[in-house]
């Protein structure tokens, strides 16, 4: 069917980079004008952030429309383990960035916060977006929360323990202890916050855990609220 064609046409695309990928994505939409990976994939090339939000927007919606109202309140909680939600979990987890791009803090947040509903598992790692959100909003005990919930020895984990408790009780002696223990996990994120190193232009497209990749992707995401932490260098210095 041109339904099937069209996603055949979606998964090819998510194979490849640049102009043929795009012209992939519109191929399939003019196969099935409701392939709602096609328009997750043509959002990545919008010309602007309100491009972007829109596509993804309709994609979103496009995909609530084709699972049913009664498919969401079924299978809450097991989104991404069935096959077909994973369209519409691609469009809304791209919709809550370019709500995140545009200083929609508060919208984005509930995007992120109905992905962990939908799916507890979290394959998509929304909450790594949604922990960086709830500090921007200074929302401390949500991050904690959330934290808590997945407890993870990466520099993810680690390094927003230690930035957690930076904020609530500053320099004190477990956050010492806190900072020797992901310097070990992973000691590429410390040249970055303390300046020593820059970011570069474009971020990686996969990370290895310990790897400077993944400091790269953590401290992208992450950097604006570390800067917020008076003393921090002279701080990490010390220690």
């Amino acid at each position: 069917t041109n339904k099937e064609h069209a996603q055949q046409l979606v998964y090819d695309a998510m194979e490849v980079q640049g102009p043929k990928r795009f012209k992939l994505a519109e191929e399939a939409i003019n196969l099935d004008p409701n392939c709602v990976d096609a328009y997750v994939i043509l959002s990545e090339n919008s010309t602007s952030l309100q491009e972007a939000l829109m596509l993804s927007e309709k994609a979103m919606k496009i995909g609530e429309k084709e699972l049913g109202k009664a498919f969401f309140v079924e299978n809450k909680g097991h989104f991404w383990g069935l096959f077909e939600t994973r369209p519409y979990m691609r469009a809304k987890a791209q919709y809550a960035d370019a709500l995140y791009q545009l200083g929609k803090i508060t919208e984005a947040i509930q995007q992120y916060e109905e992905i962990l509903v939908l799916n507890p598992n979290d394959n998509l790692g929304a909450r790594y977006m949604l922990f960086a959100l709830y500090l921007d909003k200074g929302e401390l005990s949500k991050a904690e929360k959330l934290l808590n919930q997945y407890e993870e020895e990466t520099a993810q984990g680690l390094y927003n323990k230690l930035l957690l408790e930076l904020l609530k009780n500053g320099f004190s002696t477990k956050a010492a202890k806190m900072l020797k223990q992901a310097k070990k996990q992973n000691p590429f994120v410390i040249s970055f916050l303390s300046g020593k190193k820059d970011l570069p232009k474009h971020m990686p497209q996969y990370h290895s855990w310990g790897h400077e990749n993944e400091a790269v992707i953590y401290v992208d995401v992450h950097l604006h609220l570390w800067k917020k932490i008076d003393g921090l260098q002279e701080w990490l210095k010390k220690h």
